[in-house]
């Protein structure tokens, strides 16, 4: 099934709502990347989320999220633009030695997330968390850095493809809006987090299907509930931003003294990607152009 984002309103509600299926673009970036299932699975959701934060953005703004945590998983990262284009990574990518929660994810880690248009930062954030989930500690970050009442839910079902290993990515996500009333949104995201919606979640359904059922098992005991509005976002696709002139952003943070040795041993320097594994190869010359035109600072 194609994937497609979809973004709308909870008419009489005052709760903003967003859904992702992201399948093709998970598999894309779990398989590039080798990891094993848990790896998987915790990329491809922190990927849904990712996608879905981002299908709020106005025209040609990205989001990158940073996970930081000190237990077996270090880091995660999803960059993604409003245009759909995502792109992930998980450190390290083989997480099955874990042998529990607390020593994957350790005890605090942080989210930093970080907006930007064109290459310029707008707005960037960073937050502690703790609730040993990427999906849920985004959705802590959107409470805390921007006060905005989120509840966010993603799944990920498998299959015994090796080169197509997810069989099913999808998520949700409410948001609060202005005169929204707070003890029918936690209503709401009890329903999100309860076993009947995330059993529904993870069933395969025709798009149509599996929107109407999923709103059902949040709005139907909600005698303010009117209806939905929704509208089609762009559709998420896995691709990468990197470039030359990223890489040489890489290079001219080289110290000088590591600058001398490569200059010593006239060795070219490779970079490679770490969303795409493209490699970025620079002849030594190449270098010293990069490094006269913004030399370091001592």
């Amino acid at each position: 099934m194609l994937d497609a984002v979809y973004k709308g309103r909870l008419e009489g509600l005052e709760i903003a709502f967003t859904y992702a299926r992201t399948a093709e673009a998970v598999n894309e970036i779990v398989v590039l990347h080798d990891c094993d299932p848990v790896a998987a699975h915790l990329l491809g959701r922190a990927v849904t989320a990712g996608v879905m934060a981002a299908a709020l953005l106005p025209k040609e703004q990205r989001v990158n999220i940073c996970w930081r945590y000190p237990g077996l998983l270090k880091t995660l990262v999803v960059d993604a633009g409003e245009d759909g284009a995502v792109r992930g990574m998980c450190s390290p990518t083989s997480l099955q030695e874990a042998p529990d929660e607390q020593a994957l994810f350790g005890d605090i880690g942080d989210i930093q997330v970080v907006t930007s248009q064109s290459g310029r930062i707008l707005n960037s954030g960073t937050t502690p968390v703790s609730l040993h989930d990427p999906v849920s500690d985004f959705g802590y970050h959107f409470a805390i850095s921007d006060q905005v009442e989120t509840a966010l839910c993603a799944t990920i079902a498998f299959q015994a493809d090796v080169e197509k290993p997810i069989k099913m990515a999808q998520g949700w996500m409410l948001q609060a809006l202005p005169g929204c009333d707070l003890p029918l949104f936690e209503r709401l995201r009890r329903r999100m987090e309860g076993a009947n919606f995330r059993r529904a979640a993870t069933q395969v359904a025709g798009l149509e299907e599996g929107m109407a059922e999923a709103i059902q098992l949040l709005c139907a005991e909600e005698a303010a509930y009117q209806g939905m509005h929704v509208e089609q976002a762009s559709s998420p696709q896995f691709a990468c931003t990197c470039s030359e002139e990223k890489m040489k952003a890489v290079l001219r943070a080289i110290p000088i003294p590591e600058r001398m040795q490569l200059v010593k041993d006239r060795e070219p320097s490779r970079i490679r990607c770490q969303f795409c594994s493209r490699a970025f190869t620079f002849d030594i010359e190449a270098c010293i152009a990069v490094w006269n035109s913004h030399p370091a600072s001592e």
